[in-house]
């Protein structure tokens, strides 16, 4: 029993913790149909739509990978304190997915409602959707724990993160959907969304995701420094920016290396190849999530 680590105060804290937040996770789907004005239980058992399944799916990935930055909360504080702490923080994450969506809605796609393209079935529209509250759950998941205490200070940490990445994320996804539509001037990008391109939602998704692991990189170059909150998202910014030049090389040299001699356009465009977009999206994914781990 000497091999096994068990702290009593610790152990007990931890599993309160994870009772919170499996409340948290389990409100999920009331929460997610209410956000967005959808009766979840008859788009999932009368209507079974699979775009509200993807979404919710999602979302539901989304959280869980939010919630684990939070988990432990502050354990050196009391434990009512670290509980309460957690719970609003867990809270406060939430609603920070909420606002990400409210962002990707109506500034990044602003010619798609997704509530109407997700009710109607809208798969492709749906991926794009998860691929949005995925990538931010990679950053905010990041921040949570780049914020060692949870105090006024860490809370406008947090915020600040938050806003600094989702700048970056919208502003280099409204640069893609610039570049698509100048390289292919009959159809644009939310177009291609609406008439249902899966394959194209795929890869889309796929470079939110793998540009948010490149952003969450930016926590482990960054030092937290409590009383020098605005100068370290100064540091932040100017990081992510490096971060993702380095990962878009990255991608750029896999692409032409695992993709040779492949249309990419025209797989993806025309013929609405899955399997291509399928590749590319994990391409994205993949060297996003090696980055954040160097």
């Amino acid at each position: 029993m000497d091999m096994i680590y068990w702290d009593h105060y610790y152990s007990i804290t931890l599993l309160i913790n994870l009772l919170i937040i499996t409340g948290l996770f389990a409100s999920l789907r009331l929460f997610s149909g209410t956000i967005a004005h959808i009766n979840a239980s008859d788009e999932l058992l009368k209507k079974d739509n699979p775009a509200f399944g993807i979404s919710l799916a999602g979302a539901t990935m989304a959280m869980t990978i939010m919630l684990s930055g939070v988990i432990y909360g502050d354990l050196e504080s009391s434990r009512t304190e670290t509980v309460t702490v957690l719970a609003l923080f867990g809270i406060l994450g939430i609603a920070l997915m909420a606002v990400t969506r409210i962002i990707f809605d109506k500034i990044t796609l602003p010619d798609i409602s997704l509530r109407d393209e997700i009710v109607k079935g809208n798969i492709a529209v749906a991926i794009a959707d998860a691929g949005n509250v995925l990538a931010t759950a990679i950053i905010i998941r990041a921040v949570m724990i780049w914020v060692p205490l949870y105090t006024i200070s860490g809370l406008t940490a947090i915020l600040g993160s938050f806003a600094v990445s989702q700048i970056i994320l919208t502003s280099m996804t409204l640069l893609r959907i610039k570049v698509f539509s100048f390289t292919n001037k009959d159809s644009g990008l939310q177009n291609e969304l609406k008439n249902g391109n899966i394959a194209l939602a795929l890869r889309f998704s796929g470079q939110k995701i793998g540009t948010a692991f490149a952003l969450a990189t930016a926590a482990r170059i960054v030092i937290y420094e409590e009383y020098e909150i605005f100068s370290i998202l100064a540091v932040w910014f100017l990081a992510s920016i490096g971060v993702i030049l380095i990962w878009k090389a990255l991608c750029f040299i896999a692409h032409r290396i695992i993709l040779f001699r492949v249309d990419i356009n025209q797989e993806v465009l025309e013929q609405k190849n899955i399997a291509v977009g399928a590749l590319q999206a994990v391409i994205y994914v993949s060297l996003g999530f090696l980055i954040s781990t160097v």
